[in-house]
């Protein structure tokens, strides 16, 4: 933690102003994006945040996009039965100044993504980057990703046509069981454990029947009793946690009901963490990996990296001010170029 102490103390601060894209995703809790809004207002930081399910863009007199929510709801009565609609529309909205605003995106691929483009074209700066989304947001590339940066991963292989599976499968080692996952998924949704050929067959079709152009990748399955968040900040590891496995299941992730303990990190899962991050060039991300036997001597097998990762019980097992730091790491404007360099 040094290093980010002093980052902060050298770091030329610049007065600016953030917008948040959230709650895309069907009852996100947008616990983080309350949180950072929490803390922006004591440090005196204009912060909005803007849920892309409903909101809308227009453009001022200046030139300038403004950002508006827009809810429409039927509340339940007491006897079960619709309310009144009710609508809330902010058409004040607020002003989007691009040479003093930074867009922190806690969306994933679809309409959350097209708000950030739009927001690129108009020359505002996003945390993480349109590359880094779209690496992080599709699993399949983030595995090629990572698997160009040279690191340990569990053999994967994606999924074309159920007449050519057992290419795949063979791919992969052809041991069961096996992970499927679809390309694009949060919190453990869309992540199957396979213990046949017949069932990942039928589970293949299933997807296939329900969309078919959602795309399947299957992985090898690594035995564990607990995997690993890790969060990084401009190129600075500031908290980690150990998130076991959930019983009577297979995963880890919080939201399935695992709860994080405390966790401290040999140097090589540091390394192996930091070129992960690298290798999607992101500057805000949660790293996740299962640990191998050895963890002195033999690389982690990294799973995922996420670019819009949940803060959840960092700051209680790390002793940090996770929110703080993110804030106050932008306050240094050369942070805001560093993950944007690849935009054009």
């Amino acid at each position: 933690m040094e290093k980010f102490k002093s980052f902060i103390t050298e770091a030329k601060e610049e007065p600016y102003r953030i917008l948040v894209l959230m709650r895309d995703v069907e009852n996100d809790p947008n616990k983080t994006g309350d949180a950072l809004e929490k803390q922006a207002k004591k440090m005196g930081i204009d912060l909005y945040q803007m849920e892309v399910d409903s909101g809308y863009f227009t453009t001022n007199k200046k030139g300038n996009l403004v950002a508006h929510n827009y809810k429409n709801f039927k509340p339940v009565s007491p006897t079960s039965e619709w309310g009144d609609p009710v609508i809330t529309d902010d058409k004040k909205g607020w002003e989007i100044t691009p040479e003093d605003t930074l867009c922190i995106l806690r969306v994933a691929l679809g309409r959350g993504i097209r708000y950030a483009e739009q927001l690129r074209l108009a020359g505002v700066k996003t945390v993480n980057s349109r590359e880094t989304n779209l690496l992080c947001d599709d699993k399949w590339l983030n595995y090629l990703a990572m698997k160009n940066a040279g690191l340990q991963q569990p053999r994967t292989a994606i999924l074309t046509h159920e007449e050519n599976i057992d290419i795949p499968i063979k791919e992969i080692g052809g041991k069961y069981p096996m992970i499927l996952k679809t390309a694009q998924g949060t919190q453990g949704v869309g992540v199957i454990f396979i213990d046949s050929r017949k069932t990942l067959l039928a589970t293949m079709q299933l997807i296939n029947k329900i969309d078919e152009d959602i795309a399947m990748l299957i992985q090898e399955y690594i035995k564990t009793d607990y995997d690993v968040r890790v969060m990084v900040l401009n190129n600075e590891i500031v908290g980690q946690l150990k998130r076991p496995i959930v019983t009577g299941d297979f995963r880890s992730n919080v939201s399935q009901g695992s709860l994080p303990l405390k966790m401290k990190l040999t140097e090589l899962e540091k390394s192996e963490t930091l070129k992960a991050a690298k290798s999607v060039n992101g500057i805000w991300l949660g790293v996740d990996f299962i640990p191998s036997k050895d963890r002195e001597k033999i690389p982690p097998y990294l799973i995922e990296v996420n670019s819009s990762p949940g803060t959840g019980h960092i700051d209680e097992l790390n002793g940090t001010d996770i929110y703080k730091m993110i804030l106050d790491t932008f306050k240094n404007r050369d942070n805001w170029t560093l993950d944007n360099s690849t935009q054009s």
